[in-house]
């Protein structure tokens, strides 16, 4: 009798280990769906002038790192934010070219142009937030040329 329990026991942990990759893949990919959905709020913000949803996409402990300065915390950064947002440019689009989750973290690197001639690339880390969502947490650009 109990050799019929633990064959059952056994034929449900070999189940669950198998199964398991299938539902982290999928929540994987929910995720990866998520940061690229990011990038697209951000280029539409960017290009809106809309400075309070581009803020909406960052964690407030992010910190921007651009090209040619030091770098700026959230706290810093985003009062000034709707000024700067004020000349938008007419056109931005983001190519992630590479999303990784980790647990409550995940990486993204890709390229940018803005306006059709301004060329660069990226490298930005997320933090996923408590209610599961996705927020910019550091990021790191610069310029195919000056």
């Amino acid at each position: 009798m109990f050799e019929r329990f633990r064959n059952i026991g056994a034929a449900s942990a070999l189940g669950a280990i198998i199964l398991m990759p299938v539902a982290s893949l999928a929540d994987t990919a929910a995720d990866e769906a998520a940061i690229r959905e990011i990038w697209s709020a951000y280029s539409a913000a960017r290009v809106a002038g809309d400075a309070e949803a581009w803020l909406g996409l960052w964690d407030t402990d992010g910190i921007r790192m651009p090209p040619g300065v030091p770098a700026v915390d959230y706290a810093t950064f985003a009062p000034g934010t709707p000024e700067r947002f004020a000349d938008a440019p007419d056109s931005m689009n983001i190519m992630a070219e590479e999303v990784v989750v980790a647990g409550d973290w995940a990486y993204s690197r890709g390229t940018f142009t803005v306006n059709d001639a301004v060329e660069g690339k990226f490298l930005t880390i997320f933090r996923r937030q408590d209610d599961g969502s996705w927020r910019i947490f550091r990021d790191a650009f610069n310029f195919n040329s000056e």
